[in-house]
């Protein structure tokens, strides 16, 4: 039962994370990601399975996209694509509240207070992907999980059955979420049975695979082949420290914190009076982590691995980190009369995010609009567009208005080496055909014939090029807030002008740093 004041203190928190998730939510511009999510959710079931039959290795299945297609033909993509990921961000709060009394009653306020003010959860509550979904349907499970735990009754394994079958449906990525968290097999909350676990995981996973199988069934049957990474797709190193410390990074933002987090995590099992259940949080936090790492490494899959593929397993993790703290209150009870550590956490924990939550509003995730925005105006016939990291085509030309005739955006491809190769797409603005290239390599080329030449480079690259005086930079499109390999990460474009007919032309001055 929830008394008075924890309904007051969770309506409180629901109250807050509701504001916080809210506010500003369909302002910022699409970012790369939410540019695939609306083209893909421009298609309705029947075209979905259309689509899945001729590629049914395409690296998302079509549940979210479903969902989201509710809102078609997205009069406003900026609110119509996050929608439900806001709904679903604002109902993980409660739900979370649940989950964690169903651990200890004594953690689900600090707990549920952490989540309302985490800004890396408000940043996938406003986002146009399926994240923040993946989190709720999570979340909900486990709470049902537990129930079962508790009290061995096998109508919750029917409801767990359904929201792990769902995400799958929603995502691939939450595949480990629903193998590992099972670990959870092995805890043994307070005053339960543990006659008859082994009839349950098998009715469970019976379940589970009953409501999975036909979308399976359906993928292998169309599946002849065909690659799980596209041709350009970047392969990137994955390293499991590498993985860790950015999980750590993004969950408990600065690094005093984060310190904080590693030395609970390490003493966990040490100071808890029920060492399988510790063994068992710890490891369903680990084990992933791993897991998707030799995943990833034996079958050559080089996808950055971010803290966003695990999101399902956040709410474990916060939940740890205050069991730890409920466990050494308990072991040294004197401490009660001067601080409450979990207390004391949650507001170290609420503090760090307040330090970056101002920034991420002001911030965007990456600001395609504005950049579009300030071509729309400078075009000139015969002017062409160089994309230097060959992912900006599609946020450019969505904000142009140019979606693709078909799934995505296809273009021409010209190889000059092994190194070296071009994206060519034409389109068309005020009945003026323009070019955008795709090529690591710049720039001569683009400009023999006389016309100029519009560069849109990342951080990294600005600084290189802007070396060279002839490349002007014409302007700045701030993208510092993006989750993508960390949060935040900087995502910031620069647009440059080389223009053969003015080489003295006048640009901003503007440090990239």
């Amino acid at each position: 039962m929830i008394n008075r004041k924890d309904i007051i203190a969770l309506l409180l928190c629901l109250v807050v994370g509701f504001t916080l998730r809210f506010y500003t939510f369909d302002r910022k511009s699409l970012w790369e990601d939410e540019i695939y999510t609306f083209n893909d959710s421009r298609y309705g079931l029947k075209d979905q399975i259309k689509f899945y039959r001729g590629n049914p290795s395409y690296l998302h299945p079509p549940g979210f996209f479903l969902l989201t297609h509710l809102f078609y033909p997205f009069t406003k993509p900026e609110r119509d694509l996050r929608i439900f990921p806001l709904i679903f961000g604002i109902l993980s709060i409660p739900q979370f509240y649940f989950l964690a009394k169903s651990f200890s009653p004594a953690i689900a306020l600090p707990s549920t207070l952490s989540l309302a003010f985490m800004t890396y959860h408000i940043s996938l509550s406003q986002e146009g992907r399926s994240y923040s979904l993946l989190m709720f349907l999570g979340t909900a499970g486990l709470y049902l999980f537990m129930k079962h735990l508790k009290t061995n009754k096998k109508r919750y394994l029917v409801l767990v059955a359904l929201l792990f079958a769902a995400l799958l449906h929603a995502s691939y990525s939450s595949i480990p979420f629903i193998i590992l968290s099972q670990i959870l097999w092995f805890c043994e909350p307070t005053n339960a049975s543990s006659k008859g676990r082994s009839s349950s995981f098998l009715i469970l996973n019976g379940l589970l695979l009953l409501f999975c199988l036909p979308w399976l069934l359906f993928i292998v049957s169309n599946y002849a082949g065909q690659p799980l990474m596209g041709p350009f797709q970047a392969r990137v190193p994955i390293s499991f420290w590498d993985t860790l410390y950015g999980v750590f990074n993004d969950w408990v933002p600065h690094f005093p914190l984060t310190i904080v987090a590693v030395i609970l995590l390490i003493f966990f099992p040490i100071f808890s009076r029920f060492k399988k259940n510790a063994t068992a949080l710890l490891l369903v936090f680990f084990v992933p982590i791993i897991g998707l790492n030799l995943y990833c490494q034996l079958f050559k899959v080089g996808h950055f691995i971010t803290s966003r593929y695990f999101v399902g397993f956040m709410p474990l993790f916060l939940i740890t980190l205050y069991l730890c703290l409920d466990e050494i209150e308990s072991k040294f009870a004197g401490l009660k009369r001067f601080v409450r550590l979990r207390f004391l956490f949650a507001f170290l924990f609420i503090a760090s995010n307040l330090v970056i939550l101002p920034h991420y509003y002001r911030s965007e995730k990456q600001d395609f609009r504005g950049l579009v925005n300030y071509l729309k105006d400078q075009l000139r016939p015969g002017d062409k567009l160089l994309d230097l990291e060959v992912e900006y085509v599609p946020g450019i030309l969505h904000y142009f208005g140019v979606y693709p005739e078909d799934r995505q955006y296809t273009a021409a491809f010209r190889k000059f080496s092994d190194d070296e190769f071009e994206l060519r797409t034409p389109f068309v603005y005020r009945n003026k055909e323009y070019m955008i290239y795709s090529s690591k390599n710049c720039c001569d080329r683009y400009i023999a014939d006389g016309n100029r030449l519009w560069v849109v480079a990342g951080i990294a690259t600005a600084k290189k090029i802007k070396e060279n005086p002839r490349y002007v930079l014409k302007g700045y499109f701030d993208g510092s807030f993006l989750n993508l390999n960390r949060f935040p990460t900087d995502a910031s474009m620069y647009l440059f002008l080389l223009d053969p007919q003015s080489p003295g032309e006048k640009g901003i001055d503007l440090p990239i740093e």
